[in-house]
C-alpha cells in the first residue's frame, strides 16, 4: 500500500515540475484567418 502511495505522490511531483516547465517554451500557435478577402497567417 506505501508503495503505491509513494508512486503516485512521485507521479504527481514529476507532472507539477514539467508541467511549469512546458509553460515557459511557449510555442507560437499558427493559423489561417481571412482578411479583406484573403487568407493570412496569423501566429500567436
Amino acid at each position: 500500500m506505501k508503495k503505491i502511495l509513494l508512486a503516485i505522490s512521485l507521479a504527481a511531483v514529476t507532472l507539477g515540475v514539467i508541467a511549469p516547465a512546458s509553460a515557459e517554451e511557449h510555442h507560437p500557435v499558427c493559423h489561417k484567418v481571412k482578411v479583406h478577402g484573403h487568407w493570412q497567417k496569423r501566429c500567436h
